[in-house]
């Protein structure tokens, strides 16, 4: 047996999707989703010389941080260590261009036409290794070039180049008796480069006992070579011992760069204790604790202070305090200014989703606590330390202490850095200064945005040079729309906001040059006053804009002023203020909904048919829909108030609902309650559900505007026919306000009352024309 509440169920189901015809085909404001990466704020950013290997191993929340450049050093090493060996008058660069710029192809082709001399003309080290004494180091480079096709065929040696000639080199250069070559050579230097390449080849065909013969029979005793930790790379993927890869691979990385990334791709980070017991001293324990920790994304001062009780100058002491500081950035910043509300990095997940608010406090609390005792230790080394890495604690206690809103103790330890400091620390100096305006100063003081347009710009010039600042600069400006928007000037918070996710948008790799209409108005249709929508309309007409003024509006001020016109006409109306929407829909040009954003293809229909009462077939979506007119239209009805303009006015609220086909006078998107976060949820924090509640008295959710005309009209009417639609519709209105809460609640429900309207419809109105139009079936369902 069917249960009473089972079966209701079953007959709301079906009647939802047959009778009211409700089964939108539209999906305008689809999920949207954004990666944590791309949502977490980092303002930290200052760096010492040294850093560039390290990129790949700042805080994140990826596996890896994406870098735009990565070191050469190693390579400049080896052109040095060439130089050295042919000759000082052979330029570096020169000796790099053949080794690292050069395509194989191009240099074979030269070499077999014998024409390399003028292929690379004026290149000092081809102009030598043509010198009949220096043939050995020509054949040496020939075969180097050669041996580049003997890893994947139809590929270049470790790239995904593809060959473009000298096809008959692909795998097929013959080795032969390799080890009486290497023996034959006397040279030491050429003799490491053959076994080099040799050790290299036979690592790519999977020889590993040869691999650690090769390196330790020629380099295990000669290390005076960046081939060395090269070398060793090498031998150490050939051993098994996880341990003691682990340790071979920490000399590595404490040898070269080139190799730092594959490193850490390759180190075992389960086996810490059994690593460290490998370690002959201070300095290689040191070294493993430092690959762990740049793998760590917990708190971890304890590894800081004792990398730093080792070197105070360390640059890997440097590097660790720049991650702990953009992990407290992460825990702190990324709830309180990002759209996903929750750090990037998260290490139990289902806490911030069990309680979020006590979570959030939790750990903001411990968060704090920890940033104050990361500071203190901080402020304690300041005074050991000198050059550049003094410049390099004061920018990091400083940002410490505007991270926890000490804004005078930053301001003490800003003015402590250098102005001979580096670039990037007095990039760091910039952004911290601009903190200490956003939010100690009068923001609407020309001085002070005067003095904010040079922070900002002074960050600007650097991006091009590195993109990686394009998420400092999204993280600035958020928090600078924040702060704006407490001081009461949501204009310029908007355009700040809409700033920051441009480059946002730009540093996750799908930067848009324009944004869209609803990326202009976006920010303003979710939290703008009407005063609010005025002065930013007066800042777009302002014709001598100040420096400031002219930087918040590049590439984020709307190219037709209209769209902040219907954005202050739709708040109007939202309010049931119709004669200030009126006004305003009226400025504008009578065609702006038929040329702009989504208008013409989801408000095209007649707004006074109720679209619940009408089935797909009956739809007609040509409808020429004017704002100004509309609202024009419900002024005359309401100054009316006969039982025919109140039915129209039901209807036409019943429409501008979510539930009705004009529901674009209320909101620029739309989504089903299966899928109620929309885009513009994602990119401004917060579902919008509670502020769409409260639109038109909370008619957009509930039709309580729209049942009030039609109780008018019931009220009003003698006409059974009147009454007979009145009646139907404010069945309709109580059914859409019961069912709004039933989709977007799993809890139980209390059963839908459905009144004496419908009860009446089937009863006392049960031979008007307008019963025998709607009349169905199941509606009967309903009548108890």
């Amino acid at each position: 047996m069917i249960t009473a509440s089972k079966t209701f169920l079953v007959i709301m189901r079906v009647f939802t999707s047959i009778i009211l015809l409700f089964a939108f085909q539209i999906s305008f404001a689809c999920g949207w989703e954004e990666s944590a990466e791309a949502s977490r704020l980092v303002l930290f950013k200052s760096e010492r010389n040294g850093f560039l290997k390290l990129h790949y191993f700042c805080y994140s929340a990826n596996n890896f941080h994406e870098v735009s450049e990565v070191s050469n050093k190693d390579q400049e090493i080896n052109c040095l260590e060439w130089q050295k060996k042919i000759g000082t008058n052979v330029a570096t660069a020169d000796i790099y261009t053949i080794l690292y710029e050069t395509d194989s192809d191009k240099f074979q082709e030269a070499y077999q036409k014998k024409i390399l001399k003028q292929t690379f003309a004026k290149n000092s080290f081809i102009a030598t290794l043509l010198l009949s004494k220096n043939k050995a180091f020509l054949d040496y480079l020939v075969f180097a070039k050669k041996l580049e096709y003997n890893n994947v065929s139809s590929l270049k040696w470790e790239s995904w180049s593809s060959i473009n000639s000298y096809q008959e080199n692909v795998n097929n250069v013959a080795l032969g008796d390799y080890e009486k070559k290497i023996a034959s050579i006397k040279d030491s230097f050429l003799k490491q480069r053959y076994a080099f390449l040799i050790l290299r080849d036979r690592f790519y065909r999977a020889d590993k006992v040869e691999v650690i013969r090769l390196y330790d029979t020629y380099f295990a005793k000669d290390k005076n070579t960046i081939l060395e930790p090269w070398a060793l790379y090498y031998k150490a993927l050939c051993i098994d011992d996880y341990p003691l890869r682990n340790y071979l691979l920490s000399k590595v990385f404490a040898s070269c760069d080139d190799k730092s990334f594959a490193v850490m791709q390759h180190y075992n980070f389960r086996q810490t204790a059994a690593t460290l017991s490998l370690a002959k001293n201070d300095e290689e324990r040191n070294m493993i604790l430092i690959i762990e920790s740049m793998r760590n994304p917990a708190p971890d001062l304890s590894t800081i202070k004792q990398v730093y009780n080792l070197d105070s100058n360390s640059v890997y002491f440097s590097f660790l305090v720049q991650r702990e500081i953009n992990k407290l950035e992460d825990w702190i910043f990324t709830p309180k200014y990002s759209s996903s509300k929750i750090p990037s990095v998260s290490f139990d997940q289902m806490s911030w989703y069990d309680n979020y608010e006590k979570a959030k406090t939790d750990n903001f609390n411990k968060d704090i606590f920890y940033l104050k005792e990361l500071r203190e230790f901080l402020i304690g080394v300041h005074a050991k330390v000198s050059g550049e890495q003094k410049d390099f604690i004061s920018s990091a206690i400083a940002q410490l202490c505007f991270i926890d809103d000490e804004i005078d103790l930053g301001k003490k330890y800003v003015a402590m850095i250098s102005d001979k400091a580096n670039t990037s620390i007095q990039l760091q100096k910039n952004i911290q200064l601009a903190l200490v305006a956003l939010k100690q100063d009068d923001l609407q003081d020309k001085n002070t945005q005067k003095n904010l347009f040079n922070y900002f710009n002074a960050i600007e010039n650097l991006v091009e040079k590195d993109n990686s600042l394009l998420k400092n600069l999204y993280s600035l400006y958020r928090i600078a729309s924040n702060e704006f928007s407490k001081q009461g000037d949501k204009a310029t918070a908007g355009l700040l906001f809409l700033k920051s996710n441009l480059k946002k948008e730009a540093s996750d790799s799908w930067y848009y040059d324009v944004p869209s209409f609803y990326q202009y108005i976006g920010y303003f249709e979710r939290f703008a006053t009407l005063d609010d929508m005025d002065n930013l309309i007066a800042l777009y007409q302002k014709v001598n804009k100040t420096p400031f003024e002219k930087y918040i509006c590049a590439g984020t001020i709307a190219p037709n002023v209209n769209y902040y016109r219907d954005v202050k006409g739709t708040i109007a109306f939202r309010k049931n203020n119709l004669a200030v929407a009126y006004q305003i829909f009226a400025s504008m040009p009578a065609n702006f909904w038929q040329k702009n954003y989504e208008y013409k293809t989801y408000l095209n229909e007649d707004p006074f048919t109720p679209k619940v009462l009408q089935k797909q077939k009956e739809r007609k979506f040509n409808y020429h829909f004017n704002k100004a007119e509309f609202v024009a239209r419900l002024i005359e009805l309401k100054k009316e108030n006969t039982v025919k303009s109140n039915l129209l006015l039901g209807h036409a609220y019943f429409n501008v609902s979510y539930w009705g086909n004009s529901w674009m006078m209320i909101a620029y998107d739309w989504s089903s309650y299966g899928n109620k976060q929309t885009y513009s949820d994602y990119v401004y924090g917060e579902n919008n559900y509670d502020a769409e509640m409260k639109y038109q008295n909370s008619n957009y959710y509930r039709c309580t505007l729209a049942k009030m005309y039609y109780e008018k009209a019931l009220k009003m009417s003698k006409n059974k026919e009147e009454k007979a639609m009145a009646s139907l519709m404010i069945f309709e209105c109580n059914y859409y306000d019961y069912y709004r809460d039933f989709i977007i609640s799993e809890d139980e429900r209390v059963a839908f009352k459905t009144g004496k309207e419908i009860t009446n419809f089937y009863t006392v109105y049960n031979t008007t024309k307008t019963f025998k139009q709607y009349n169905c079936p199941l509606l009967e369902a309903f009548i108890k």
